[in-house]
């Protein structure tokens, strides 16, 4: 039975809900939904842990990154770069300087990459 049949089929006096107890009803279902939204704050004490690899890192950084209402870029990327405790990374970060939150991921997830590749290959390039 669909909500409007259900309705039809109410005699006048069934429900009896008063007005305010109806309105409390309503604000508490909808207020009950709605997720939490963090402060800019918040993500600037986001820091990569000793021993943590750059893609968790950036993973864990994303998901607050998230859960922040209107977060602007230039935050994201500060905040990303304060907490990056990769020196080479680093490095390659403040070397090219990327002004976006997307530029920022493009140039983490080549370097992700390259790890990736250098693990799986072993210690590294062999000198000759």
């Amino acid at each position: 039975m669909g909500p409007a049949r259900y309705q039809s089929s109410l005699r006048v006096g069934s429900q009896r809900i008063a007005h305010g107890d109806l309105s409390g009803l309503f604000v508490t279902h909808f207020i009950g939904g709605q997720r939490y939204k963090r402060s800019v704050a918040s993500i600037l004490n986001i820091k990569q842990q000793d021993n943590e690899s750059l893609r968790s890192y950036v993973t864990r950084f994303n998901k607050e990154a998230l859960l922040i209402d209107e977060a602007n870029d230039k935050v994201l990327v500060t905040a990303i770069t304060n907490g990056l405790q990769s020196k080479k990374f680093l490095f390659s970060v403040y070397k090219n300087d990327p002004k976006i939150m997307a530029d920022m991921l493009y140039r983490a997830t080549k370097y992700m990459n390259t790890e990736d590749v250098v693990i799986t290959r072993g210690s590294g390039p062999k000198k000759r």
